[in-house]
């Protein structure tokens, strides 16, 4: 049997505040240059977001946030498309509106982290049959700061969550083979909670659908027991991911990524 290789989505932020590169690459020359290092150094999705979902950041409106991406993400997607491997592009954003005018742009997969709660991003989906990851995300939209209670079985509940979402969304017309699940490290869960999915992601592969980890750098990093920087201790996990064959993972620094497989 062959081995799976986990598959490396690297983040380009379009933002001027997001925790770890805001501000960097929000000009055209500055976005390409990064797009063609991610894929120099082998990413196998380019996800791209132009709001950041950080705790306490500050909120836009769909049209602003198109307003960052009009004229940098066709270039991208350009970009991309002209590469010699096959690589896909995300869109990292929950605003029906600009989903749609990407997906007419040519990006591939929506990256949707309030968990689809918009009944027009479902029904779009649905009927242009796009790859989408599914984050677990209880709390009210868009990004939420409020920790789910720490003294329920969070794994527990979370495995119920995905399966009521998958058979509502298929109900939808959604099919199964859309979905990528990703379990929302961070979003409305605290450090340890966050731990905890990690040591038990082999658990979500009951659903039989790839398994998406987006950990790189967060804050929780702070309490996982071992020494080093945040992005040190992102690579001791993401090799952990691989050894556990995750189908992806969602980093900062895709080079280094890359060095692991």
């Amino acid at each position: 049997m062959v081995e799976m290789v986990t598959k490396i989505v690297g983040i380009l932020n379009i933002t001027p505040d997001s925790f770890s590169d805001g501000g960097k690459f929000n000009s055209i020359d500055a976005a390409l240059n990064q797009t063609q290092k991610l894929i120099d150094n082998g990413a196998d999705v380019i996800d791209i977001g132009a709001e950041s979902t950080r705790p306490k950041a500050t909120k836009i409106s769909a049209l602003e946030e198109w307003s960052r991406l009009e004229n940098i993400l066709p270039e991208i997607v350009a970009l991309v498309k002209s590469s010699k491997r096959e690589i896909k592009t995300s869109i990292d954003s929950y605003h029906f509106e600009t989903l749609v005018k990407s997906f007419e742009t040519g990006v591939d997969i929506v990256n949707d982290v309030t968990g689809l709660q918009d009944a027009r991003i479902v029904d779009f989906i649905a009927r242009n049959n796009i790859e989408t990851v599914l984050m677990h995300c209880e709390k009210i939209a868009p990004f939420p700061d409020a920790i789910i209670n720490p003294h329920i079985n969070l794994v527990d509940e979370m495995l119920r969550w995905f399966a009521q979402k998958i058979a509502d969304l298929e109900s939808k017309n959604v099919k199964k083979s859309q979905l990528v699940l990703d379990p929302g490290i961070g979003f409305g869960k605290g450090a340890a909670q966050s731990i905890r999915i990690l040591k038990n992601i082999e658990k979500f592969r009951i659903f039989n659908l790839p398994i998406y980890v987006g950990h790189s750098k967060k804050s929780f990093l702070e309490e996982v027991k071992i020494p080093g920087s945040r992005a040190e201790k992102t690579l001791v996990i993401s090799k952990y991911l691989m050894m556990k064959n995750i189908d992806f993972i969602r980093v900062h620094d895709v080079s280094e990524h890359f060095n692991l497989r």
